[in-house]
């Protein structure tokens, strides 16, 4: 690490009521002379936008920490390598002339989940129709730049169905543009990160999921759809995604000492690195995937590759038929999972963020609110 001006950049931590700690780069930058005469430190601080679990006590809560730390020492490396460059005019030109789109595409091509490339080949279109093709890292890198693409998105960006874009879809395609982005700084094609704006408020989505007895009806309710049927009612035990069910294998599912779990590898992250996911979950789900076939074939063959809205008309006739008077899409699966092992395993915040592969415990802590005040209080405290 080196030094800068007599000091360095020191990761500090800070404790939170909530059972997380903050990660803060500290830089002492020398001293300087205030109004009043009198001497006083330089330093500058930055606050990283992700944190540790307190004191973890399974693999995924250490493997999350590992990871966070090794984060935070590239982020803090970066950072002084970044002052000096400024200091002393060492800035990669070369680099930050390259195209930002041939980069886009590169990154974009690496992903191997089909559904986040999916969702990244949609933001790469609205940046194709806002940006001119030619433009360069340095070019882009203005928060002028960001507040344009952000007001195109949220003002001008039009759907298939010729409707503007959501507040929540905006910020999606927002953050997986800056994501990239991060990307790009940490091998030199940006060196401090200036694309940001502040995003506008999300309505909040209603949370819609079935309770164990609506899941009890829907499993005495005829369906002729069988892989519809078994996949929904397999996603309420499991809190599968569709995509995942849709690509799930024999191989992938693995039996021993009675206990049954899935083993995979999924890849959310533009720059192609892998996350492995492995859940048990409950041998009750096994009646819903029929006969063990080879380890290469899908375990639901028949399932179609996208969850249409044709797929969904037949799902929501199938749960009218069942006497439940709720909008339920294949997504509800996963919420139904939350909400059983809130309800009746009562599982805490970190628990549920290990069954349901959140790498942050935030993007759990809003099925809480859903159930009773006694209970939120017991659970989160």
């Amino acid at each position: 690490m080196c030094h800068l001006k007599g000091g360095k950049v020191k990761i500090r931590t800070r404790e939170n009521q909530d059972g997380t700690t903050t990660i803060i780069l500290d830089c002492f930058m020398g001293y300087y002379i205030d109004f009043d005469g009198k001497k006083k430190p330089n330093r500058k601080r930055r606050f990283l936008d992700f944190k540790l679990i307190q004191n973890p006590k399974t693999p995924l809560e250490k493997q999350h920490n590992k990871d966070i730390e090794k984060k935070a020492r590239i982020i803090a490396n970066n950072w002084e390598n970044s002052i000096m460059n400024e200091e002393y005019g060492l800035e990669d030109i070369e680099k930050t002339k390259s195209l930002v789109l041939v980069y886009l595409r590169k990154e974009i091509d690496r992903i191997q989940d089909s559904v986040s490339k999916r969702a990244y080949k949609s933001m790469l279109g609205h940046f194709n129709k806002h940006f001119p093709k030619d433009i360069t890292f340095r070019q882009l890198n203005r928060r002028e730049k960001a507040k344009n693409f952000y007001h195109y998105l949220t003002k001008e960006a039009i759907k298939k169905d010729g409707n503007n874009l959501s507040t929540k879809s905006a910020n999606k395609y927002f953050k997986r543009l800056r994501k990239i982005l991060k990307e790009s700084k940490l091998e030199g094609f940006i060196d401090e990160l200036r694309f940001d704006v502040k995003l506008l408020p999300e309505k909040q989505t209603e949370v819609v999921y079935l309770t164990l007895e609506e899941f009890r009806k829907l499993e005495n309710t005829e369906e002729k759809n069988i892989s519809l049927k078994s996949a929904f009612l397999f996603a309420c035990l499991t809190a599968l995604r569709f995509g995942d069910l849709n690509k799930l294998t024999w191989g992938e599912i693995k039996e021993e000492n009675g206990k049954i779990r899935y083993d995979r590898i999924m890849d959310k992250k533009p720059n192609g690195k892998e996350r492995r996911i492995t859940n048990y979950f409950d041998p009750y789900a096994k009646k819903y995937i029929g006969g063990r076939q080879g380890d290469g074939d899908r375990v639901f063959p028949h399932l179609p590759k996208d969850a249409s809205q044709k797929f969904n008309d037949k799902l929501h006739r199938w749960i009218l038929r069942a006497g439940i008077n709720k909008h339920i899409t294949f997504h509800c699966a996963k919420h139904s999972f939350a909400m059983y092992h809130i309800v009746h395993k009562e599982v805490n915040p970190y628990k549920l963020a290990s069954l349901l592969n959140h790498t942050d415990i935030r993007t759990s802590m809003h099925y809480y609110d859903l159930c009773s005040p006694e209970l939120k209080e017991k659970l989160v405290g």
